[in-house]
Order: structure tokens, then sequence, then C-alpha cells
């Protein structure tokens, strides 16, 4: 199971960005529970607080594509270099300012966060041959779960030692050395230009004005809404069993499914093109959601739980290799920043319908019910973008996936 990672760490540069991605995925979710336990303490009100990370989250979703546009029009050294510097001081003024300034400078920080997870997931293709680039995305984001899952493990153990503004300062600390380090990387330093959009109407829309893109990003948001949903049926369902806070034993099981998965799909060659993988792997979720609606128990429901992570890791997988594949060149930085928002948007929708539809005394079922139906749209949205990934007759098998990606034309 593991030859395909033993093969990937074996290319150069590969261990770097892996680090790179370890320290800086780390530091997000340390950073957003400490950030809302300082935030808490300075200004005495949980519904500030919530503003305070609803702008940083904001900040960071709606910036996330300029920062991966300048990486690909300038160059990601250029780009991260400016980027460091401005989050630096984004940092200094979080710190330091009164707390009336709290939330414009966690705004700021937002704004000001590197593209580092966009030039990493970038550089796969440059680094690596197509047979890898499964274990690739799969080890990337495997660490991302991975790092979510250990985050918030770790930020009450860090509380007893120093104190909560201590930990958003290690927290920001993190992300500013693994972008330090990103920037030492040969894969940003012999980063090639590419040429800007043609001129335009649309051109400010980058890559979403590529059919196949947008419907890959729109699978996207539409896997993230299932997990909002399933942030709120989890606490809705365990509350109906007699333990609200077994909620988070549910969702750990749904991150540990979705880890095991992902790593699954990196260990092996699938006899599917990505595109019908990614058909049966969102039916295969629609249904065992579906089947957590009737789940007779709290032991029922945690096993179909640990399944839905077991099927949408490898779809969370296969998105960003697809992705790299069939996108145009000159977006192979914006489109993964585009990724993130997306991604963000769709879990802040999902979160919001599910809390809307769940009554006080429901079961859960209403939002497992939601979540499902987006999975199932997901499904049809993937048949679709099958049918438009059709290889092109002009590329040669000899073609680099960023070459390839030259061939699709811009629907």
């Amino acid at each position: 199971m593991f030859a395909p990672y033993r093969r990937l760490l074996t290319h150069s540069g590969v261990p770097h960005l892996l680090a790179v991605a370890l320290l800086v995925k780390l530091g997000t979710p340390v950073l957003s529970l400490a950030l809302l336990l300082v935030a808490v303490d300075r200004l005495g009100s949980y519904a500030t607080a919530g503003l305070v990370l609803t702008g940083h989250a904001l900040a960071l979703a709606l910036c996330a594509p300029l920062g991966g546009r300048i990486a690909d029009r300038y160059g990601p050294r250029p780009a991260l270099t400016g980027y460091l510097a401005a989050h630096v001081l984004a940092y200094t003024l979080l710190l330091l300012a009164p707390p009336a300034l709290m939330i414009g400078a966690a705004v700021l920080l937002g704004a000001t966060t590197p593209p580092v997870g966009s030039v990493i997931r970038s550089a796969w293709p440059r680094l690596v041959p197509s047979a890898s680039l499964p274990a690739a995305y799969a080890a990337d984001n495997a660490i991302n779960e991975l790092m979510f899952i250990a985050g918030p493990l770790l930020v009450p153990v860090l509380i007893w030692v120093v104190s909560a503004q201590s930990v958003v300062s290690a927290a920001g600390a993190t992300v500013l050395a693994g972008t330090a380090l990103l920037l030492a990387s040969p894969a940003v330093r012999k980063a090639p230009l590419t040429p800007p959009a043609p001129p335009g109407r649309l051109r400010l829309a980058g890559p979403l004005t590529h059919r196949y893109t947008l419907l890959l990003l729109t699978i996207t948001a539409f896997g993230t809404f299932t997990f909002g949903c399933l942030r709120i049926a989890t606490v809705a369902s365990a509350t109906a069993f007699g333990s609200a806070a077994s909620a988070g034993l549910l969702m750990g099981l749904l991150s540990a499914g979705a880890l095991l998965g992902t790593l699954g799909y990196g260990a092996r060659a699938w006899p599917l093109s990505g595109g019908r993988l990614l058909v049966l792997l969102s039916l295969a979720e629609a249904a065992v959601l579906l089947g957590g609606v009737w789940a007779p128990g709290f032991v029922t429901l945690a096993i179909l739980i640990t399944f839905v992570g077991l099927v949408t890791g490898p779809r969370d997988a296969a998105v960003p290799a697809l992705l790299a594949d069939h996108t145009p060149a000159r977006y192979r930085t914006e489109v993964f920043a585009w990724l993130n928002t997306f991604m963000w948007a769709g879990y802040g929708l999902g979160t919001a319908v599910a809390g809307h539809l769940t009554g006080p005394h429901d079961t859960g079922a209403t939002a497992l019910t939601a979540a499902a139906a987006a999975a199932a749209a997901a499904a049809i949205l993937a048949a679709v973008a099958s049918r438009l990934a059709s290889p092109s007759p002009t590329a040669a098998p000899t073609d680099t996936p960023a070459q390839r990606s030259d061939h699709v034309a811009d629907n």
C-alpha cells in the first residue's frame, strides 16, 4: 500500500514541499481556535469574537484567488515574498491593536494570507511524473485532514503551558516559517511564468471561464456543503441519542475515515478515469447519507459517518489532480486558490442551510437529507464534467500534465 508514497518521496523537492505543507496546515486550525479564545478574552463577547473569526475566514476566502493570480502572472517567488511581508505586518497589528480594531486586523490577516497551498498544489505536476500525481495530491490532502484533527487537540495542551495570545503567535510563526521555507524550494525558484489570459469581458473571472474547471469547483462546493450539513446533523443526532458531546466523536470518525480513504486513493492505480470515479464516489456518499437518516442507533450512525469519510477522502484528493490535469496552464496556481474559496463557500452555505432546517427536537435526519441531496447533485455534475473531459486528439502521449492542459480548449 505504501509503495506509491515511498516512490513519491524519492523525487527531488517532494519532502521539502510536504514539510512546508505540514507547517502551514498545522498553523491554520491552531490559529482558528486560539484566535477565538483570545477574542473572547479581549472583547468579552462570544458574538463579537465570532465576528473576528468570520471576518478572517471571509477575507481569506475572497482574497485567495488574487494571490493565486499574482503567483501565475509574476511568479510564485515575488508573490510569496510580498505576501510574507504583508502577513507579518498583519500579525503584528492583530497582536498589538486595541480590542476595537481586532475585527479589522483579523480581516487584514485573512486577506494577506500567503497562497502557500495553491503554490504547492500547482508545483506537483512539475515535480513528479503523471503516475505519481494521485499519491502527491493524496499526501497533500492527508496532511490537511491530519492537521485538522491534531490542531484543535494541540491548542488546549499549549494553553496549559502558555497564554492563548502566545499560541496565536506560535501559529503565526508556523505559517510564516512555512512560507519562508517554500521560498527556498527549487520548485518555486524555477517555476515558469504563464502568459496572461487573452483580453475580454470575462478576463477577471480567470479559470471560472473554463467550463470543466468550473464544474469541478462546483462539485467541491457541494462536497463541503455536505460537510457543513454534517456539522449540524451530528450535533442534532448526538443530542437525540442522549449525549450532545458525542458529536465530537462522530466528526472525529468522519475525519479518520477521510484520512484512510485519501491514503487508499493514492496507494493504487484506479481502473476508472478520475471523472467516473467522482460520479461513483458522490453516488456512494449520497447513499450512505440517506442510510444515516434511518440509522436505528448511535453505533450504526457512527459506522455510516465513518463510511462517508472513506468516500469523501478520495474525492477530495481526486479533484485537485483533475484540476491540475485539465485546467489551462495559465491558471495553474489561481485555480487552487479558487478551490479554497469554493470550499469555504460550500461549507458556510451548508451550515447555514442545515442550521435553518434543523429544529430543536430534530434527530439530524433533515440535515442528513440535505447533505445527501447535495451529494447526488455533485454526482450529476461529475457525470457532465466527465463528458467534457474527453482527451484532446492533439495531445501527445509524452506531454506533462501541465502541457496537456494547454490542449484543452476554454469551453
